[in-house]
């Protein structure tokens, strides 16, 4: 099957379906004021970037609920993960910072045949070496 993007451990797939996705990058600087001029702007370098991921699962068919309870996992534990896009171009490190569901066309047992979900991401810089066991045990 061809992935079309992974984000840790976790592969998007037909299964687990991404529908759309989102990047905003930005660029921060210092403000100078000076007397009888416009201000100076000063570049201090990359600011904050975000990714969005949105998609559906469809539980009943492919299954996938687990693949949302293993980026539950990471986003509680605050652990990054490399984030890759489908033709092995890396995004960089991420940490996940909301994961929104909504179950549509409930079954008897309460579960979503459709569940539509949204994944919020920032950018942040390579973990270091300590972090290392909490990226692999996510993999196991």
């Amino acid at each position: 099957m061809t992935a079309l993007m992974s984000l840790g451990p976790v592969v998007f797939d037909l299964v687990v379906n991404l529908t759309e996705t989102e990047g905003k990058t930005a660029s921060a600087f210092a403000k100078h004021e000076v007397i009888g001029a416009a201000p100076v702007y000063e570049s201090m370098g990359d600011d904050e970037s975000t990714f969005t991921l949105t998609g559906v699962l469809h539980p009943e068919h492919f299954g996938g609920l687990g693949t949302l309870a293993t980026l539950e996992a990471a986003r509680t534990a605050g652990i990054p993960l490399p984030l890759m896009r489908g033709d092995f171009t890396p995004l960089g490190w991420v940490l996940i910072q909301t994961i929104s569901q909504q179950n549509g066309f409930l079954n008897a047992q309460g579960v979503g045949r459709e569940v539509q979900f949204t994944i919020e991401l920032t950018r942040v810089g390579s973990p270091g070496a300590d972090m290392a066991s909490s990226i692999l045990r996510l993999f196991q």
